[in-house]
């Protein structure tokens, strides 16, 4: 095979056994590479045929929880150029992942090809890492030949293996100075044979997050503590003969994981079905053309945009011709943008530096194109695919996941915590059955009662009930029209305290109307600006020009559902656009059979850029034989740009009128140009000396609910902020409008004020602090108010970056009762979110899924309002685009995460209670029968723990959180008091119960623990009761159980049970449970009375001493 393509490795040198992953940006890993053996091999797997299956269960534990130990039980360590298993050590978490390594085969090369190349560096002596940051062209080089590639997948991302060097190095696309693939790049395209060898290396151009197999997701997911501790008790059962009790364990533990598993695989296969856009492209290779599926894309491939779909799935540039592209899917930019190649920078020298930064030729996967805008073809070089493109780098940081869920930590803590009271009752057991007694019980009876005791600390139950809240809770955001894609964030929603708004298309509808303009006129001699015209009849002339005109619209995009300032604008003057044969775009007034009075002809776009905050148009008009540059945007910039003498007085203060209500407003201007229209192209020049046309004014209505979506959760005490790109005195209106800041007029403590920050020629900074309704400066002291109860801050995108640049306390305590923050851009967006989260804030984003991503991405909660475009955004979304979804979430996350909660305390209290009763039977030597601990565990306890995840969210959000911890001072309190007093109540009732004058004392042996007994008969019988109280108690203060009909019901279901087992057992029940039962149907009925006593004594406790305390 004849290649061209050149791959470039570099390292130090390092041994033969170990190696480094090179992850960019300084991370280095080792790695240690692994063969197998066939002698190991047998070995391995002969071992699992004898212990049937059990030893690859524990292998796969190993595999998750301990990689190296797995690794070196079924391979032996061998060096990286002949390993097929390779550990990663993550220097940060100090973990190891294993990864399989891939060859690559090349054939060999011919004599006059380079197959592919190998960059060495002459001088070893000096470090990888600073000869990687080396220019390419400050490298001396030698060709070597390489006839085959290893490379190795590590957390979504390809690397490398350099044999010269013993190292692996991320795989990169085209773009910067160090690819380390290198194919020969012309506008021909490529060469069949480097296509080959580069769909090897770069594998299909797709974001494959689903491919796990269930055996895959069960070692990653399943293979937990809680499961473990799950083979363990049921081994231990075995052990004891209660074969039933396990047999309905191991049911339920199948039925535990088949759930899990099947939940799992459909959150990585719906991941998959937002991603999957099948497509098909026209690419040049060898000098032909190809129609190929968009999977096998390389970079080095040259596309034919206006040959293929429109849906792009690549980063890359555009080599020759333009087109509009639709940035909104990934940029959030709703305008449509102006994509062509730099005419000033030859094509060679565009293909030897490659760059994606460069925006006026940049195309990203994930967007549309829209069409095309010059004669001939449009071809894009690819430069990324895959999870290397800016999309994919997205995926990848929303599949891998790696927020810390609190929750997990709670749980881990839990099951310790109930380790330790499951040790510490092993070694009572071993007490009360060994050392006490006289006579004590034989070895091998004791060790089985005491590990018997280990096993309630946590039932079967759990895992099941925590599963099933979790797919509740989905079916319950399903069922509002809301998604979660990932169904771990719900919990996380509750404990938010913070909420970010984004303003445009969040607490507006993003559907801007014209309210009319305000034109430069002149009187007396001096220039004027008009009062505003409503009028949608606009006369002829540079205005009318400029809004037909300033615009990135296209015939297309004229009828397509998007809704923006440029589509209100070209409404208005109801003019149409044509595309001529030649390409060429123009409006006229007129019907398309007649063209009309008014002809205008594109001569080139300078479409809206987020920094300059201005768009731009040089245009032909044909009828009047001139050509004029016109440009729209903010009044500010555009102002800059103006000739002095042409800006009409008092025009900033007009401006801020219509801001401080709430209106959009963009300025005009204009310069007729005399020069030939061909050599009109530096932006610069052409940004002076404008004359100053006047102004726009829009209006953008609240979307529907805003108001009542954020006077409920300020009511429920969240911190409601909003952060946008828009003006800051319309942000302070709108904000104003929906409940964010207190209306004009209000107490003291609700006064707005703007602050503002500037850095002196010393480069010291100067902070002023102003009231925003009255003008009135304060000092920086008396600005800041009380630290517990300040005023409301609002500030602009300018103040915010000097105030972080500065760093110091100044920014927190602006953040701190921080209300609007405005002209902020996305990545300021995304740093007031990681500020907020540094400063303590569970922070919940609201955006519309598009230049809110990064944002959406950094926050604790993120939610888009636009479904389509939050694929891979945000962990939810909103399939209506309603705000209301905000608070179903919030109040849906306050739910589960109580509810999960209350199953763990509800566990832990059925957990020591049993563990006390038992061990209150051993120091008699007696013992509950296996009967008894079926409907204990298996009926009682699970049924419970299902329902206490079903029940219903509030209505309403509540005002007041409980703790967010298990191990909260009030939680632990809370359950001392209730465990307390419930083992009172074992203990004197068994007391009573002896000195009964029909009590029968049943004879003990030391050889075996004894089941049937009066004392083990009542003490069962009064903790079935007991086992319902955690379910009543501790869910009073979210939703009482009286107002959960299905808990009722199955109260109701037990209590008749528990009652006919203790009043009036049969003959049958008798023998199962293996009952002694009391002759005195008074002292039956008194079980009843006292485990009432003790529930009411319960309730009373917890309203007095738990639920009225102030909880933080």
């Amino acid at each position: 095979m004849s290649s061209s393509v050149q791959y470039d490795l570099y390292d130090h040198e390092v041994s033969a056994a170990k190696g480094i992953l090179h992850r960019g940006h300084g991370h280095e890993n080792p790695v240690n590479g692994f063969k197998s053996d066939a002698c190991d091999e047998a070995m391995f797997w002969l071992i699992v045929v004898c212990t049937l299956g059990l030893f690859y269960l524990v292998y796969i534990f190993l595999r998750v929880y301990s990689p190296q130990l797995a690794a070196h039980i079924r391979y032996k360590p061998v060096p990286l150029d002949q390993a097929e298993i390779v550990l990663v050590l993550d220097v940060v978490t100090n973990t190891y992942t294993a990864c399989t390594v891939n060859t690559v085969k090349i054939e060999e090369a011919t004599a006059d090809s380079t197959a592919l190349s190998v960059d060495e560096e002459e001088d070893s002596t000096n470090s990888s890492g600073d000869y990687m940051n080396r220019p390419r062209e400050s490298r001396v080089h030698k060709i070597c030949e390489v006839t085959e590639l290893k490379y190795l997948t590590f957390l979504y991302s390809r690397y490398i293996y350099s044999r010269l060097f013993n190292s692996f190095y991320p795989l990169t696309g085209l773009d910067g100075d160090n690819p380390l693939i290198r194919p020969e790049i012309t506008l021909a395209g490529l060469k069949t044979d480097d296509v080959i060898v580069l769909q090897k290396v770069y594998g299909p151009n797709e974001m494959k997050v689903s491919g796990d197999t269930y055996l895959e997701i069960f070692a990653k997911n399943m293979v937990v503590p809680f499961y473990v501790f799950q083979l363990f008790s049921i081994a231990v059962w075995i052990w004891s003969g209660f074969y039933i009790y396990s047999a309905i364990a191991v049911i339920i533990t199948i039925l535990i994981i088949i759930i899990a598993l099947r939940k799992v695989k459909k959150e990585y296969e719906k991941q998959e079905k937002c991603l999957e856009v099948e497509h098909f492209v026209t690419v040049t290779r060898d000098g032909c053309e190809y129609y190929v599926s968009h999977k096998e894309l390389v970079p080095g491939d040259v596309v034919i945009l206006n040959k293929s779909s429109n849906y792009l799935s690549f980063d890359g540039i555009v080599l020759e011709g333009a087109a509009f592209v639709d940035n909104a899917l990934l940029t959030g930019v709703t305008k449509p943008a102006y994509r062509y190649p730099d005419p000033n920078v030859p094509l060679q020298e565009r293909l030897d530096k490659l760059s994606l930064t460069h925006h006026s030729n940049t195309i990203f996967a994930g967007t549309n194109m829209i069409s095309v805008q010059s004669e001939g073809d449009v071809k894009a070089l690819v430069v990324n695919t895959g999870f290397l493109t800016v999309k994919g780098g997205a995926v990848r940081e929303q599949s891998l996941d790696s927020y810390e869920y609190s929750f997990d930590n709670d749980s881990m803590a839990y099951f310790k915590f109930l380790l330790v009271i499951g040790a510490i009752a092993f070694f009572v057991a071993l007490l009360l059955l060994l050392w006490l007694p006289d006579e004590p019980l034989e070895g091998r009876e004791a060790l089985k009662a005491a590990l018997r005791l280990v096993t309630l600390a946590i039932p079967p139950s759990l895992p099941l009930a925590l599963t099933i809240a979790y797919i509740w809770s989905m079916r319950r955001l399903n069922r509002e029209l809301v998604v979660a894609q990932n169904f771990r964030r719900i919990p996380v929603a509750g404990k938010v305290n913070s909420v970010v708004f984004d303003k445009t298309g969040t607490l507006t509808k993003n559907k801007v109307e014209y309210i009319g303009h305000l034109a430069v006129y002149r009187e007396s001699g001096e220039i004027q600006l008009s009062g505003i015209d409503t009028s949608s009849d606009i006369a002829p002339g540079d205005i009318l020009y400029l809004m037909a005109t300033c615009h990135s619209l296209t015939p297309k995009s004229i009828h397509s559902k998007v809704h923006t300032i440029d589509k209100e604008l070209f409404r208005v003057t109801e003019w149409d656009m044509v595309e001529d044969e030649d390409g060429t775009l123009k409006v006229y007034s007129g019907k398309l059979d007649n063209l009309g009075e008014y002809k205008i002809s594109f001569i080139r776009r300078f479409p809206f850029h987020s920094d300059k905050r201005t768009q731009s148009v040089i245009a032909e008009i044909e009828n009047e034989n001139r050509v004029a540059y016109y440009i729209n945007g903010m009044p500010q910039k555009v102002i800059e740009c103006c000739k002095p003498k042409s800006i009409p007085p008092f025009t900033l203060q007009r401006i801020k009128a219509f801001t401080k209500q709430g209106f959009i407003v963009t300025a005009m201007a204009f310069k007729n140009l005399k020069e030939d229209k061909g050599r009109l192209k530096d932006l610069r020049d052409l940004q002076k000396d404008l004359i100053f046309l006047g102004l726009l004014v829009f209006a953008d209505k609240l979307a529907d609910g805003s108001k009542e979506v954020i006077r409920s959760l300020n009511k429920a005490r969240f911190s409601t902020i909003m952060c946008t790109g828009d003006n800051l005195d319309t942000a302070v209106y709108t904000a104003r409008q929906v409940g964010i800041l207190p209306e004009l007029g209000g107490a003291e403590k609700d006064r707005v004020v703007e602050i503002t920050a500037k850095l002196d020629k010393y480069g010291g900074l100067i902070m002023e602090a102003i009231d925003y309704d009255d003008g009135s400066n304060y000092t920086l002291s008396s600005a800041w108010g009380d630290y517990w109860d300040p005023p409301n801050y609002v500030i602009n995108g300018e103040t915010f970056q000097i105030l972080d640049d500065a760093g110091g306390t100044e920014l927190d305590r602006v953040i701190q009762a921080g209300k609007v923050f405005a002209e902020m851009t996305p990545e300021k967006k995304k740093h007031l979110v990681e500020l907020l989260k540094k400063m303590g804030h569970e922070t919940c984003m609201v955006g519309d899924g598009s230049n809110d991503n990064a944002a959406l991405q950094a926050a604790d909660v993120g939610i888009s309002l636009n479904s389509f475009e939050s694929g891979f955004a945000a962990p939810f979304y909103s399939i209506e685009e309603d705000l209301r979804s905000v608070p179903i979430l919030l109040n849906e996350g306050r739910t589960v995460d109580a509810q999960l909660l209350t199953i763990l305390m509800f566990t832990a209290c059925y957990s020591i209670l049993a563990m006390v009763a038992e061990s209150l039977m051993y120091s008699m030597f007696y013992e509950l029968s296996e009967a008894e601990w079926i409907y204990v565990d298996l009926i009682l306890v699970m049924s419970i723990d299902l329902m206490l995840g079903y029940s219903e969210s509030r209505e309403t959000i509540a005002t007041s959180r409980r703790s967010k911890k298990f191990f909260h001072s009030l939680r632990i309190l809370s359950m001392l008091c209730f465990l307390s007093v419930c083992i009172a109540v074992q203990i004197s009732f068994l007391f009573y119960l002896e000195n009964q004058p029909w009590y029968v004392h049943v004879e003990t042996t030391t050889k075996e623990l004894t089941e049937g007994s009066m004392d083990a008969t009542y003490i069962f019988l009064l903790i079935i009761f007991q086992m319902t109280f955690p379910a009543i108690v501790y869910t009073m203060d979210r939703e009482p159980v009286y107002k959960n009909r299905f808990m009722l019901c199955l109260l109701a279901i037990l209590y008749t049970v528990n009652t006919y087992l203790d009043i009036f057992p049969d003959k049958l029940t008798v023998r199962i449970f293996e009952f002694y039962v009391s002759p005195s149907m008074w002292f039956r009925v008194q079980v009843i009375l006292i485990a009432a006593a003790n529930l009411v004594i319960t309730i009373i406790v917890e309203i007095f001493f738990i639920i009225s305390r102030p909880q933080h």
